[in-house]
């Protein structure tokens, strides 16, 4: 028999957290692929180097993560993934587009960056663990999040992860919309020899790109860590899914990848209590049912949604 309170408590609630954390990482892995045309592996690194600087900012200034405290270190998150993320555009992928690297070449680089990530965190992780006795591995920033009167964490944190992601989208709406910064990325985008010869620094407007890639996905490893335990690999568990949110999305659209993840989080989520479940199946098959979806919509549509929407719309 169909129970509503179970259903929201069960279903919907963890089906909109899921959805807003794909969608934020998925955000940051779109742009990625768009400015340079790179499918970075090290992507899911960015969220993970998120997640740490919220735990360093909240055990260095307030010794610990109490309730609320998680977003008073959102910004330290954002900074550190855009640190991170441009130092990778600069020191990596910049000096090798330079050279002509192909994408292949580019992809086993990122590969490598991923590599180069992990074992800075982890060489950090082990330095904190000795120096002052923290838990640095397998913790939860959920203790952080806010407590509204009536609502459990879960529904806290679906309206909470709502509101950043609308937050995020509106931002980058402007910036790419309204800005003298987004014109300059889309002319990049679109033709970057035709923007160089119009005087456009082309690789600056990719260095900010970057920037803006690692901010979103550094926010989006906050709220990974509220529901999945904290490791180096954080980001690099989830970063198959986050593949599969840009695909179904459409590489091509930073919106399509928010629809992506949507389809990938309500997918995981029903699919594990309406399919796995009455089948006694293990959770770790849930992974199966986005990537069954992932193959059914490029079958039918290659571009992906956001594509497939904006072909019928010339239509």
């Amino acid at each position: 028999m169909f129970n509503m309170y179970d259903f929201v408590n069960n279903v919907l609630i963890p089906a909109i957290v899921y959805s807003n954390i794909y969608a934020l990482a998925s955000i940051g892995l779109t742009m990625t692929y768009i400015t340079t045309k790179i499918p970075s592996f090290a992507h899911g690194d960015l969220a993970a180097v998120g997640a740490y600087a919220a735990f360093y900012f909240l055990y260095f200034l307030y010794g610990g993560i109490k309730p609320g405290y998680v977003y008073l270190a959102m910004p330290a998150a954002a900074l550190a993934g855009a640190a991170a993320a441009y130092l990778s555009y600069v020191g990596v992928f910049k000096p090798m587009i330079r050279r002509g690297a192909s994408i292949t070449v580019l992809m086993i680089a990122s590969f490598g960056l991923h590599f180069l990530i992990f074992g800075t965190m982890s060489i950090l992780d082990s330095m904190a663990q000795a120096a002052y006795g923290w838990t640095t591995r397998n913790y939860l920033l959920a203790p952080g999040e806010i407590q509204i009167s009536g609502l459990t964490q879960g529904q806290t944190t679906a309206i909470t992860s709502s509101v950043v992601l609308l937050a995020v989208l509106a931002a980058l709406y402007y910036l790419l919309n309204r800005s003298k910064f987004g014109i300059l990325m889309r002319a990049s985008i679109d033709n970057p020899p035709l923007a160089k010869a119009l005087g456009v620094n082309v690789e600056r407007v990719y260095a900010m790109s970057w920037l803006i890639i690692g901010a979103v996905t550094g926010i989006a490893g906050i709220y990974m860590a509220m529901i999945f335990p904290v490791t180096e690999e954080l980001g690099w568990l989830r970063l198959p899914v986050i593949f599969v949110a840009v695909i179904v999305g459409g590489l091509a659209s930073i919106y399509g990848g928010v629809i992506g993840g949507y389809v990938v989080g309500f997918s995981m989520v029903l699919g594990f209590n309406y399919v796995l479940n009455p089948l006694g199946l293990p959770p770790e098959y849930e992974l199966a049912i986005p990537f069954a979806i992932v193959i059914i919509i490029l079958l039918l549509a290659p571009q992906g949604i956001a594509g497939l929407i904006a072909s019928r719309r010339r239509a």
